[in-house]
């Protein structure tokens, strides 16, 4: 062609679409269509990628603090420091748990039952029920659990709450943990919540073998109206690789 043969061609057909372009064009039914279907597909997916980054965080921190407490403990071993709070001098259980707290970097003390404190310390004496950690089956904690939490509290700066009981009359000694700090809910024994038992030089996710309460159809069973419905919740979220995920999927 031509150069003036290329002008005439461009003249006449100036403003006009091609073919081609016209076919590769969407309609606005095309496009609502698509955009439906994306919208289908999101409210699909986006639920079950939030619930498994909420799982994986809550299981990455139960696994770093389980890792923290064990290492306090044989630090404190190395150190040829007691782990009997009976060797302390009274308040044996006050004077251990601040030894205990020398082991943790940037550790913040809330005393031992933190009464009267606000967050992120969890007051164990509180008498408001709104302020009261829950059960796993979601029913209030009650008074006599809640002493489990009562002989020394400390928090770490991510945010978490570890706290201790000695259990004198027994000679055993609890950590309990809230993952994710007393300020973030859900506050809730084998949620957020988890206890862990020190026994015979190791410390075990309670519900193992040989700690305090190893009946998971009593001790973690959502249907279960026992007042420690919870604290062997421990034993499933370091065995079950799924256990969190479960959990907040169905618990909402």
């Amino acid at each position: 062609m031509r150069v003036g043969q290329e002008s005439g061609y461009f003249a006449a057909n100036f403003g006009k679409t091609p073919r081609l372009l016209r076919s590769a064009g969407f309609t606005l039914a095309e496009v609502l269509i698509t955009i439906g279907i994306i919208g289908v597909v999101s409210a699909m997916t986006i639920p079950n990628l939030i619930t498994n980054y909420k799982a994986k965080q809550l299981h990455s921190q139960f696994l770093k603090s389980y890792s923290l407490i064990q290492q306090a403990f044989k630090q404190m071993e190395a150190d040829d420091v007691s782990l009997n709070p009976s060797d302390y001098i009274p308040p044996a259980h006050e004077q251990f748990y601040l030894t205990f707290m020398k082991y943790f970097n940037g550790a913040t003390t809330c005393g031992t039952s933190a009464a009267g404190k606000n967050t992120p310390c969890y007051d164990a004496s509180a008498v408001s029920v709104s302020k009261f950690y829950k059960l796993f089956n979601g029913n209030t904690l009650s008074y006599y659990p809640r002493n489990f939490l009562d002989d020394g509290q400390f928090v770490l700066p991510d945010g978490t709450n570890i706290m201790l009981e000695n259990m004198r009359d027994t000679n055993r000694l609890y950590v309990s943990v809230d993952l994710n700090g007393y300020g973030n809910p859900p506050n809730r024994w084998g949620y957020d919540l988890f206890t862990f038992e020190f026994l015979d030089g190791e410390l075990r996710a309670m519900g193992d073998k040989g700690t305090s309460y190893t009946n998971l159809n009593i001790y973690c069973n959502k249907n279960s109206t026992n007042s420690l419905n919870g604290i062997a919740c421990a034993h499933l979220a370091k065995t079950n690789s799924d256990y969190f995920k479960d959990i907040v999927k169905n618990f909402r």
